[in-house]
């Protein structure tokens, strides 16, 4: 298996074993301007039309806090697109270890990541209080 088709493979398992542990509408963490977000997960792929946004991931890795994706863009942001993503991956090779203090894509070395061929929606609302 390639390292794309396995970063894609570990992404799908992560909404799976999110979507069994919240209920049908499972809302993985994100990180956008060091502010989290939950996402919510909506079962789609794109055709690579229109605006998306980038979303970045490190498969079997963690940034901080143990969110596992980086987005450039939040609501409110006026180049935010809504939930469109275009996911991209940790290269293979690459010390991960070196963004567990991540949270924001200024903290990331884009050379570092590799786009894949997954575009999705997934909107993010923010955080509430507990």
């Amino acid at each position: 298996m390639t390292r794309i088709g396995l970063a894609v493979c570990c992404f799908t398992m992560l909404f799976v074993v999110i979507g069994f542990s919240q209920g049908p509408n499972p809302r993985p963490q994100s990180w956008a301007s060091c502010e989290k977000f939950d996402g919510v997960v909506t079962p789609n792929s794109l055709p690579v039309e229109g605006r998306f946004d980038p979303l970045y991931m490190m498969p079997g890795h963690a940034f901080k806090d143990g969110v596992s994706l980086i987005s450039a863009f939040k609501p409110g942001d006026g180049n935010y697109n809504g939930g469109r993503w275009h996911l991209f991956v940790l290269k293979g090779g690459v010390d991960a270890s070196k963004y567990a203090n991540a949270c924001r894509v200024e903290d990331l070395d884009l050379n570092d990541f590799q786009a894949t061929d997954k575009y999705f929606t997934c909107p993010l609302l923010p955080r509430q209080a507990k």
